[in-house]
């Protein structure tokens, strides 16, 4: 695992993004999955600005890390989310748009179908963001590093950061989410985990200086040489240690 340290949001943004850019620009069928929420929106500016001055998405594969089980269109939907945030600002789409679909009524049929998608199309790079508690997509802690895709069921921090997040009521807030286990995430040729803002130092001292556990789910990257996290100054703050870079 590579340790990236940077200044603040805004860095971590810029050098997540050059990332993904490169990796649109120097292959033939590139293959992006995302993740949601405040962690990476300014990457998807960063993405949107870009492509309105040119850069071609044309053969491009944009697919996604998980998806909450409820209505399609609900605010806090992955779907609503890439939409409103990409899809919707563009004019030039993705070669490929593939979506995990939560209002399915039978999560066995879909968990196979998106796992043919990941078979068929390798992702050259999976974007993660960090949960306070450690998990990464819908891995809460305590699931097994052999975790494969799964219905999961959040734990209540999660759920308050979805409501925070999406400003919504707890009656209103999805509580069980489609996710991509630990096997699905770390068999992408990069796995890039992004973190910003000291309500995470306490999951990054976990991730970086704390055992590798599934109790962190996040530590499961550190025996991962495909793996490239990148921290900013108030995420890092609680580090003991310097020598990541």
């Amino acid at each position: 695992m590579k340790v990236l340290l940077v200044k603040d949001y805004d860095e971590m943004s810029e050098k997540g993004y050059e990332l993904i850019k490169e990796i649109i620009e120097t292959k033939e069928e590139p293959v992006i999955s995302m993740t949601t929420g405040g962690t990476p929106r300014g990457i998807f500016k960063l993405l949107v600005e870009d492509i309105h001055n040119g850069l071609d998405i044309s053969h491009t594969t944009i697919m996604n890390l998980d998806e909450y089980i409820g209505p399609r269109n609900a605010v806090y939907t992955v779907r609503t989310f890439m939409y409103k945030n990409l899809y919707d600002l563009i004019n030039v789409q993705p070669k490929n748009i593939f979506l995990i679909d939560g209002a399915t009524e039978d999560i066995k049929k879909e968990t196979n179908r998106y796992k043919e998608i990941l078979q068929q199309y390798g992702r050259d790079i999976q974007i993660l963001g960090l949960g306070t508690n450690g998990h990464i997509g819908a891995n809460e802690p305590g699931t097994p590093f052999d975790s494969t895709m799964f219905l999961a069921e959040h734990t209540e921090a999660t759920i308050q950061s979805t409501m925070k997040e999406y400003n919504i009521e707890r009656n209103d807030t999805p509580t069980q989410m489609l996710t991509l286990g630990f096997t699905e995430i770390l068999e992408a040729k990069k796995v890039v985990l992004l973190v910003s803002g000291k309500h995470k130092a306490k999951a990054v001292k976990d991730l970086l200086e704390g055992e590798i556990t599934p109790d962190c789910p996040a530590s499961v990257l550190r025996d991962c040489e495909n793996a490239i996290v990148i921290i900013d100054e108030e995420a890092a703050s609680l580090l003991e240690k310097t020598n990541y870079l």
